[in-house]
């Protein structure tokens, strides 16, 4: 049987406090609050959605990156980690 090569997943959090202008990432200030729940849970629809092509890989690493990744609250980050625990 031929092992699959392990994967890494990059998680994107796309908001910052203001915009560098040197960042080419897809970020974007933030107006207003952060829609913690709402954006977690696309998150994890998503990965449902892929979930099946990870199937037998170990995932080697997780980057979380953006934007600003703190700007998610603990506890959405919480449910996002385990989230991806539970699918992986």
């Amino acid at each position: 049987m031929v092992k699959l090569p392990p994967l890494s997943l990059y998680i994107h959090i796309p908001w910052c406090v203001q915009k560098c202008p040197y960042c080419d990432f897809n970020s974007h200030a933030l107006k207003g609050e952060v829609p913690h729940d709402d954006y977690v849970q696309h998150l994890l629809n998503d990965l449902d959605n892929d979930v099946a092509y990870a199937q037998g890989r170990e995932v080697k690493t997780i980057f979380i990156g953006g934007g600003t990744p703190s700007l998610l609250s603990g506890p959405a980050m919480q449910t996002l980690l385990d989230g991806v625990r539970a699918r992986l």
